[in-house]
């Protein structure tokens, strides 16, 4: 049976169950060896001292989104959803998300080197609890998880990523585009009467485009690896492309010198005969759920950016920098937003005119939140059966119906009904966890409101002329007259729309 591949972190142990939905660690030694089985099983790939066989995957590329980050890395949406970390080791946050999505244009250079893989095939038993006080599905599922930990893979990984926002906002497109050329292009043949010539001459062009990006924009470069060592490159130098370029094509000499554990094989308890034969529980199957989770995944770190938004807007607004006016797009989001509660509405009265099915598996409980027993529970699951799980709960309607008002109140409100999008998104994915059937309900609505919605429903802020102290600056913005500026704004906006349709 195909194994899946999840980070791999010190706390990882051989036999250990695993949720590789929200790839987090379950119960230890949920699979052990036959009590006969005296060997250890593991199974490694045989080595010369001289040569050391790998798997190399070397790729430059540009990045649109973050999540193109985390699945290079290998890293579900759900982890990163309810732990909010790129990183599964412990080692913290990778990179500023917020910082891809402001940016004009992101570089990813990635290489991944696999010197071998471990697998210990001895791990055959399934090692159930026989007896404790709850044995709902919810709970099977936190302690055993879908898979346990059979193997290691060991080699390296380094992953660099360069983010460039122009400073100019006009040429942006413009230094986007170079960029895009200049860190990316192709190895066009050279023509063979001046060949070298030729070759000085375009890569000086290249070169000088790069400084010049580098030099007169914001750019923020991050860069992990795992493997190879310390002395990828030299301490004085800095992480420029150029230096990234070079390190990426030694980095599998260093990875063959000094591999590391990298990845951690999974494999699901269905692939286990003993599994079958104790017939502990029903196993969650997340194959359907990729497509939902990264929607998910997505909002999530849409609305983290409005929330940090929000937070620079209030500041900026105390301290009499920025004035507040309505969004001029805002009726038509308010429209979108009522057109969405009206189905949601819809689907709640559809949904409590249909009769519970009655089913003990997951098969039936599409949506549902698992109602978790008491204390006083004392089931053995091998000779009772778990209670039946309930109707599916349907999700709350996002309630928003209406424009922030532009004040500081308002966007306090924006903040608070921010953060509770983000939360519905997290209890989505607990719930994905014990039903992944939620994923492919076409009836289930949108636990929350879209995040392009959420951001036209708030105020814009605009720039107060700067004055010399800061209570003449206070005094600027208590004088400001929002319908005025909404007034100038909005003829200067229906202008440039009369003179692109002309």
């Amino acid at each position: 049976m195909a194994t899946q591949l999840v980070p791999y972190n010190t706390a990882m142990k051989l036999g250990s169950g695993f949720n590789s939905f929200t790839q987090t660690l379950c119960v230890d030694n949920a699979v052990v060896r036959e009590p006969n089985n005296k060997g250890s099983g593991e199974v490694r790939q045989k080595q010369s001292e001289e040569e050391v066989p790998q798997s190399v995957i070397y790729k430059t590329s540009i990045i649109e989104k973050s999540t193109d980050v985390t699945d290079e890395m290998n890293i579900n949406g759900a982890f990163n959803i309810k732990y909010d970390q790129l990183t599964a080791d412990g080692s913290g946050k990778f990179i500023n998300t917020n910082k891809i999505k402001e940016s004009d244009v992101n570089i990813m250079v990635s290489v991944k080197v696999v010197n071998q893989i471990i697998y210990d095939h001895s791990l055959t038993k399934f090692n159930s609890i026989t007896k404790f006080k709850d044995d709902s599905q919810k709970r099977l599922v936190d302690i055993y998880g879908d898979s346990f930990i059979s193997g290691w893979q060991e080699g390296g990984e380094f992953l660099a990523v360069i983010s460039i926002k122009a400073k100019n906002r006009d040429e942006a497109h413009n230094i986007a585009a170079d960029a895009r050329i200049a860190y990316t292009r192709n190895k066009s043949p050279a023509p063979e009467s001046d060949k070298k010539e030729f070759m000085l001459d375009i890569n000086a062009k290249f070169d000088k485009i790069k400084n010049d990006i580098a030099a007169e924009n914001e750019v923020s470069v991050s860069v992990m690896w795992s493997g190879g060592g310390q002395h990828l490159k030299e301490q004085k130098k800095d992480w420029d492309f150029d230096t990234m370029k070079d390190v990426a094509l030694m980095f599998p000499d260093l990875c063959a010198r000094t591999p590391m554990r990298t990845h951690a094989l999974l494999t699901r308890y269905t692939a286990l005969r003993s599994f079958h034969e104790t017939q502990a529980f029903d196993l969650p199957r997340y194959d359907k759920t990729g497509t939902y989770t990264n929607v998910l995944h997505e909002a999530y770190l849409d609305y983290k950016a409005i929330l940090s938004t929000i937070q620079v807007l209030a500041f900026e607004v105390s301290e009499g920098k920025k004035a507040l006016i309505e969004n001029f797009r805002v009726q038509e989001a308010i429209d979108a937003a009522k057109v969405i509660a009206d189905k949601w509405r819809e689907a709640r009265s559809e949904n409590s005119t249909q009769e519970p099915t009655p089913g003990t598996g997951p098969e039936s409980t599409e949506g549902s939140e698992v109602m978790v027993p008491g204390p006083e529970a004392n089931l053995d699951t091998k000779n009772e059966k778990a209670p039946p799980l309930p109707k599916p709960k349907t999700c709350q309607s996002p309630g928003l119906d209406k424009a922030f008002p532009p004040t500081i109140t308002g966007l306090e409100e924006a903040r608070l009904k921010c953060r509770f999008n983000m939360t519905r998104i997290i209890e989505e994915i607990d719930n994905i966890t014990v039903n992944p059937e939620i994923a492919t309900d076409e009836t289930r609505p949108s636990p929350y409101l879209s995040p392009f919605l959420f951001k036209l429903l708030l105020p814009l802020g605009v720039d107060l002329p700067a004055e010399s102290t800061k209570v003449a600056q206070h005094g600027k913005a208590f004088l400001f007259n929002p319908q005025v500026c909404a007034e100038k704004l909005g003829v200067a906006k229906t202008t440039k729309e009369n003179n692109g349709s002309e």
